[in-house]
């Protein structure tokens, strides 16, 4: 099923703007007036000096949306390319050109021009050919189409607890800024291709180029690195993560790629009052916890129990079992660390001292010697759920 990405395209018209210097068609340090001759006849005399990079980078200083951006609650539709230039034409920088970090669609929107520009094709067609098909990305594409099988995008819960559907939006001239749709597939495809070393898309020193920090940006909403369309951040245990993230009423999205191992996580939702950015930091964090090893001995007390609290599971990860309530986005962050006491016990070593800390678990073992049911401070609290156990 398809979703709306919308920021996340950012990192497309990145990639394409690095492919096309590779090719000799632009530089990203190229004055922006020199592919779009119009912006010299700007009022405000800094567009001159505005370049590509600062586009890519966030930091040129242009308005975030426009003089008129009621399109992004569904006030009308996106811009199309005359109505953009006016807007543009109409603003002045936010900014002096290099001097703060600003978000802005409008920017990336001139990308997309640029682009056009310098390839001679649309934008559209030139990321099909160069990004979409060579990656076979089969449920990707630049722009909102019918022909896909589309996810409903929702609106926030009302006080009756219902939530109102949305209708699917077109882009207009700021595809390049937020009109793919696409799947969590294709999006971890796309960014893992991105990881140096891959081989695909671009050179490597193009890669590092994009994954530089240009700007830190450290606010309450944010703490992290920008570079050229793609923004950066590491993880609690320090290791290194590029990615985007992207959301419209009714969609939000988080891809994280990390650096050190390679492992891609994409997580898109259709409902923007949801965290994708915290459930794919969580897949990272679950991922860790478990290696190659596997320890019989321990895998028997393996099980997904459950109760009216939610599921309790015991899982043999890398350091040894642990248990866990995985009805939480971080199961592992209050997991109890268990210990084999006999072939039918456990004992929770290390855990909350508010709850079973240094008390036993006692198992029952069916006729194939599955766990069955498990007593926690003598009680039958737990019964076994069917299905795998695994997370």
């Amino acid at each position: 099923m398809n979703f709306q990405d919308y920021s996340q395209s950012k990192t497309f018209t990145a990639t394409a703007v690095m492919q096309l210097q590779e090719r000799g068609k632009l530089r990203i340090d190229d004055l922006v007036t020199a592919h779009l001759p119009w912006l010299a006849q700007h009022s405000d005399q800094r567009w001159r000096d505005v370049t590509l990079r600062q586009l890519l980078s966030h930091s040129a200083g242009v308005i975030r949306d426009g003089q008129a951006s009621g399109f992004w609650q569904f006030q009308g539709e996106f811009p199309d390319e005359d109505e953009f230039k006016k807007q543009i034409m109409q603003s002045q920088l936010v900014f002096e050109p290099n001097s703060e970090f600003k978000y802005s669609n409008f920017g990336f929107g001139l990308l997309g021009l640029v682009i056009e520009r310098a390839s001679g094709k649309s934008y559209a067609d030139f990321v099909a050919e160069n990004i979409i098909a060579p990656l076979d990305l089969k449920q990707t594409t630049a722009e909102y189409s019918p022909e896909f099988y589309m996810a409903t995008g929702y609106s926030r819960f009302d006080l009756q607890q219902q939530r109102r559907p949305f209708q699917h939006v077109t882009t207009g001239v700021l595809q390049p800024a937020t009109g793919f749709c696409s799947t969590a597939h294709d999006l971890a495809k796309f960014f893992a291709a991105l990881q140096v070393g891959s081989g695909k898309l671009l050179s490597d020193a193009s890669k590092r180029e994009m994954q530089r920090p240009s700007w830190q940006v450290a606010d309450e909403a944010n703490a992290g690195s920008y570079g050229l369309g793609i923004d950066m951040a590491k993880a609690k245990d320090g290791k290194r993560l590029v990615g985007h993230s992207g959301g419209y009423p009714g969609f939000i999205g988080r891809t994280w790629s990390r650096i050190d191992d390679g492992i891609t996580v994409s997580v898109l939702a259709n409902a923007y009052d949801t965290a994708p950015g915290i459930v794919a930091n969580s897949i990272l964090g679950i991922i860790d916890q478990f290696g190659d090893a596997s320890d019989k001995k321990r895998r028997k007390f393996e099980a997904r129990f459950v109760n009216d609290y939610g599921v309790y599971e015991v899982v043999d990860t890398a350091k040894g079992l642990r248990g866990l309530w995985s009805n939480d986005w971080q199961p592992f962050n209050m997991a109890e660390e268990l210990e084999i006491v006999d072939d039918t016990t456990l004992k929770i070593a290390k855990g909350n001292h508010f709850s079973y800390f240094g008390e036993l678990m006692k198992y029952e073992f069916d006729a194939k010697n599955k766990p069955s049911a498990m007593y926690r401070s003598g009680a039958k609290n737990y019964v076994s759920l069917d299905g795998d156990v695994r997370i």
